[in-house]
């Protein structure tokens, strides 16, 4: 079954680590995973956004298709304003809400939830470069795409040794503040 992931942000945030984890993941399970990145031209500041297409047969077009996209998560207004329209009509969108202001429009055509991701890495992780793990675990708790151990196991394959206590930490609390938003 095929499922399409897509991460938005500014660049330097850490969406493309969070992408390449999740598609490394399905790969080690015997599936297929690929990471799609678009930058702007800037390299930090400027939009961001990763696609990532899981599925257990080859995949035959790199790209996600826009208006096909099953969950997209948003730590800029800037990104989320511009690619929010690839998400499929009841798709879910988490953003951080200190940084993306969905309309009112936008809540009645998606499922959206707001979560403080970096807020979560910087105070309760005590490392902000911790929020692409915090919103990894948010996207696989809420999707379920992959299985938890073998994402964290890949996750932790990815960073240093030295900080995966934190990252472990912040793969919990993800999870946790997910589980809570879904009323879990």
């Amino acid at each position: 079954m095929r499922h399409t992931l897509r991460f938005t942000g500014v660049g330097g945030q850490g969406v493309l680590l969070a992408g390449e984890i999740m598609a490394a993941c399905k790969i080690a399970n015997g599936g297929y995973g690929l990471k799609t990145a678009t930058y702007t031209s800037q390299v930090r500041g400027g939009a961001t956004v990763v696609d990532i297409t899981l599925d257990d047969e080859e995949i035959r077009y790199p790209y996600a298709n826009e208006g096909e996209i099953d969950f997209m998560l948003s730590v800029a207004d800037v990104s989320y304003q511009q690619f929010k329209s690839g998400v499929k009509p009841g798709g879910i969108i988490v953003v951080d809400p200190n940084l993306v202001h969905p309309t009112d429009d936008d809540r009645k055509h998606w499922t959206i939830y707001e979560i403080p991701i970096i807020t979560i890495a910087k105070e309760e992780v005590g490392n902000v470069i911790t929020q692409s793990v915090v919103a990894l675990a948010i996207a696989n708790t809420m999707t379920e795409v992959l299985p938890e151990q073998s994402l964290i196991d890949t996750m932790l394959s990815k960073v240093p040794p030295k900080v995966h206590a934190a990252n472990r930490k912040a793969y919990e609390l993800g999870k946790k503040y997910a589980l809570e938003a879904m009323g879990k």
